[in-house]
């Protein structure tokens, strides 16, 4: 799990079937996404990163960069 997030990270492109996985499944992907569209994706990125232990590079302006382990 850890791998494909980085890699999901580090492409910007988020696939809502990893998240529902790794998240809670008492509710159907439906209901799932609709709840997960509703929060700040960059409080649970921010979450996920230190789960995972990675490190997050940005630029001088704070940008995102990538995440490395």
């Amino acid at each position: 799990m850890k791998e494909k997030y980085i890699k999901m990270r580090n492409s910007g492109r988020y696939d809502i079937n990893w998240f529902y996985k790794y998240f809670d499944k008492s509710i159907d992907i439906h209901n799932f996404t609709a709840v997960f569209q509703t929060g700040d994706l960059n409080l649970i990125l921010e979450h996920l990163d230190k789960k995972f232990n990675l490190t997050t590079l940005t630029d001088s302006k704070g940008k995102f960069i990538k995440v490395c382990e």
